[in-house]
């Protein structure tokens, strides 16, 4: 553990005293935590992670910015195992919480609690194999509960919470572009492009390393990222969540498992134990949802075509576009 070179790291990127300190005083609490096992935190494992976020969940410290305290190290480590097993448990955390919201938004918070009573939400830091079957109960809670308008609506509602702020740069590189087909076609080389940056430095993208195979893997599907316009709807789908991983794998539940992203589900995909209903996936409407608001700068429509929680080899979402964009789009 290099906490000066830490401090260091810290301060060439510009973080404030507070944030700085407090990532300090959580690394220094994971490293003497890991004192009774022969690793310490830049060589700390999955497992050690996990074994302390339950010790944060029972100290009452599974805040936020403890996970990003660690995060930060890290990136100034090297620690690509705890990197990725911090990002999983921080990953989609808010999404019940914001699921509620709007729950109690659309039918009242006295139904809401009802339809939600006896489901305990799991704290920060609780590891994937305990959701699936919590995002089973509510989701069968909902189709029992409220009409399928209301249910479709809560579900596209940007439960992850991104802000909005987040696609700004994406409207303005729309509004830049000749027409939406051009725009998709630079926005699927922009991404092409960050890829290659991971490949060639060696850093991941977000969980998952990139090589040769995961780019062509990319360039050969442009309804990757971006997306292909037919007509008036948008067809995209995301990269798979560990692509060479995914490439390669034989058994259809692990491909399946190595394609989502979904935290709130993806371990219940490993067997046919747990079945999430397909429902869910419009979760991942709402996230194409949310940009395609923004880019467009107006409300429009985005709905699941395939998941492979029914059964499909992928997960694919129509974004409806408005007339006006699709006729910019033919205009000769």
């Amino acid at each position: 553990m290099d906490i000066e070179g830490f401090k260091k790291f810290c301060e060439e990127r510009k973080y404030n005293e507070e944030i700085t300190e407090q990532a300090i005083e959580v690394v220094k609490e994971f490293n003497s935590f890991l004192e009774n096992t022969k690793r310490n935190i830049d060589s700390a494992t999955e497992e050690d992670v996990h074994r302390f976020a339950k010790e944060l969940i029972n100290s009452g410290k599974n805040k936020k910015e403890n996970y990003y305290g660690l995060i930060r190290y890290c990136y100034f480590s090297g620690n690509e195992e705890m990197l990725i097993a911090l990002y999983e448990l921080l990953d989609g955390s808010d999404v019940l919480d914001n699921l509620s919201r709007e729950l109690f938004e659309a039918v009242g918070e006295e139904k809401g609690k009802q339809i939600l009573a006896d489901i305990d939400f799991p704290p920060l830091g609780t590891i994937a194999d305990k959701k699936p079957a919590i995002t089973k109960k509510i989701i069968e809670r909902l189709e029992e509960n409220v009409d399928e308008n209301t249910c479709h609506k809560i579900l596209v509602s940007n439960l992850h919470g991104i802000p909005k702020e987040s696609y700004k740069n994406q409207r303005e590189k729309f509004l830049k572009a000749k027409n939406v087909d051009e725009y998709l076609k630079e926005r699927n080389g922009a991404f092409v492009k960050t890829l290659e940056k991971h490949r060639d430095e060696k850093t991941l993208f977000y969980t998952q390393e990139i090589d040769d195979e995961v780019i062509e893997h990319v360039k050969s599907n442009p309804q990757i990222e971006g997306g292909v316009r037919k007509g008036n709807i948008v067809y995209a789908e995301k990269i798979p969540y560990l692509t060479k991983k995914f490439l390669h794998e034989t058994d259809a539940n692990m491909k399946n498992y190595y394609y989502c992203h979904c935290s709130w589900v993806r371990e219940a995909l490993k067997t046919d134990e747990t079945k999430v209903p397909a429902k869910f996936c419009k979760c991942s409407a709402g996230y194409y949802k949310n940009q395609w608001d923004v880019i467009l700068d107006q409300p429009v429509n985005v709905d699941v075509v395939e998941t492979i929680l029914d059964g499909n080899p992928r997960c694919l979402f129509a974004i409806h576009l408005p007339e006006e964009v699709v006729k910019e789009a033919e205009q000769k």
